[in-house]
């Protein structure tokens, strides 16, 4: 792995925040695995950014932000199947086989999301407390968990993506004293 690293802050005022960005290359090699090539890692990252941002609109308020982008994972995909005959002691059979490329020289699409929340402070004299509303994934993008290949409603091959999460809202209730 190796790469370069950027980081920004601002710790003062009312807006506060920050912003990270990553260029970096994790590759693989082995003696046994892509012909002895090097590959990129499954959790190669070339880009990765992160920006935070929080504003006091009074002692009482905050609004925060965040938004994360990064680089699909690689991953290895067949470049074609083709029906081939094996032979048995007894006959044949035809079995579906497939020929990969190099291992992952794919990628998945790049992950990024959005989530916002507001905080509602208030101090007692003998305690604190804070509700936070907010919302992970705010537009609702499907990012890409895993990639798997399947049929189309017309029975061709296609490679389709599954995501975990869309938007989903939260809340919570801290209390100090």
């Amino acid at each position: 792995s190796y790469g370069a690293e950027v980081f920004l802050q601002k710790k003062r005022g009312k807006t506060t925040g920050w912003i990270g960005y990553t260029l970096s290359w994790t590759n693989r090699q082995f003696d046994d695995i892509n012909g002895g090539k090097k590959y990129p890692f499954k959790y190669d990252r070339r880009h990765d950014v992160e920006l935070v941002v929080t504003h006091k609109l009074s002692e009482k308020i905050k609004l925060s932000g965040t938004w994360v982008y990064g680089t699909g994972n690689s991953i290895t995909l067949p470049l074609f199947r083709y029906d081939a005959p094996v032979i048995y002691n007894n006959g044949f059979d035809i079995r579906e086989l497939e020929s990969i490329g190099d291992k992952n020289a794919f990628r998945m699409k790049p992950y990024h999301r959005m989530d916002l929340s507001i905080s509602f402070h208030k101090k007692k004299k003998r305690y604190e407390r804070t509700w936070i509303f907010g919302a992970y994934n705010v537009y609702s993008r499907p990012n890409p968990y895993y990639v798997f290949d399947g049929r189309d409603k017309n029975n061709k091959r296609v490679f389709r993506q599954v995501s975990l999460f869309p938007i989903i809202p939260s809340v919570s209730y801290n209390f100090k004293f």
